[in-house]
């Protein structure tokens, strides 16, 4: 299978890139920024380009966007539009003149945006949770999300959406915190990317794909207010951990990221989870 991968000096690119690679798959990494995981310097506004370089590609994996990040330094809406809107179509509709069969877009967890407030509990963000953009990055993913929605029904193109949860540069602490809920690890996002690969999908769909939680529905009233008492529930040995390591617990858990039906569908199971991350 040759696979071409957009954004691949990025944090979840570059790791997609590597991993596929060591299991023996042709990849062609594209990005602006120079990386050892990126073989062409390529702006995803290039049309001439994107068409070149997709021409006898098996599948596409597109990580390359403007993110939440470029928000906070005020680039314009027209630049995510740019970037996160043309970028995409004139990636699908390369695929498409080129007879490529998959296309994996990454989307993201922070789509739903004010459907996961709650102050009476933690909310359930499984796929079902109807979407609530917040600004202008979460706007253009759901663009985007339904431009692969049109492609697959329209054109015959195999585009799927995976909802990649959070994966910044923190600390430890901060870290491990976020597993519990809401974080991912990028070898485990590269891992559903490869198993999602390998799926045939006969209808769009859209999968969360996060490190997962030990946590359950029940929890959810108590996790909002007093989550150290459902965490030692299932991780009795954290706090002892915790204390050793100087460590905090999260004052309050306000969303549990489900991955379930990645897990049911293609078979999506993390390994960097809480729990690994806890224990080594």
């Amino acid at each position: 299978m040759k696979i071409l991968v957009t954004g691949a000096s990025g944090r979840l690119g570059s790791v997609t890139v590597h991993h596929l690679r060591s299991l023996g798959y042709n990849v062609t990494g594209i990005d602006l920024i120079e990386h050892s995981s990126t073989d062409e310097l390529i702006d995803i506004l290039d049309l001439d380009a994107i068409e070149r370089i997709s021409r006898g590609v098996d599948a596409m994996v597109h990580t390359a966007a403007l993110h939440g990040k470029h928000y906070d330094l005020n680039y314009s809406r027209e630049a995510f539009i740019d970037v996160n809107i043309k970028g995409t179509l004139n990636l699908l509709n390369a695929a498409v003149k080129n007879g490529v069969k998959k296309f994996i877009y990454t989307s993201t967890t922070s789509i739903y945006g004010t459907a996961m407030n709650s102050e009476t509990q933690a909310v359930w963000v499984d796929e079902t949770l109807i979407e609530e953009p917040r600004d202008i990055y979460d706007i253009t993913k759901q663009c985007c999300e339904q431009l692969c929605k049109d492609f697959f029904h329209k054109e015959g193109l195999e585009a799927i959406v995976l909802r990649v949860a959070r994966f910044l540069p923190e600390t430890k602490n901060l870290m491990i915190n976020h597993r519990l809920y809401r974080g991912l690890d990028e070898r485990d996002g590269a891992e559903a990317i490869r198993l999602a690969l390998l799926h045939i999908f006969k209808q769009f769909d859209v999968f969360n794909i996060s490190s997962g939680s030990p946590f359950s529905k029940e929890d959810l009233p108590v996790l909002k207010f007093s989550p150290l008492e459902v965490i030692k529930k299932y991780h009795p040995e954290a706090e002892e951990i915790y204390k050793k390591r100087g460590w905090t617990f999260p004052n309050t858990i306000d969303r549990v990221y489900s991955s379930d039906k990645a897990a049911a569908i293609f078979g999506y199971t993390p390994k960097y989870t809480y729990g690994f991350l806890l224990n080594n």
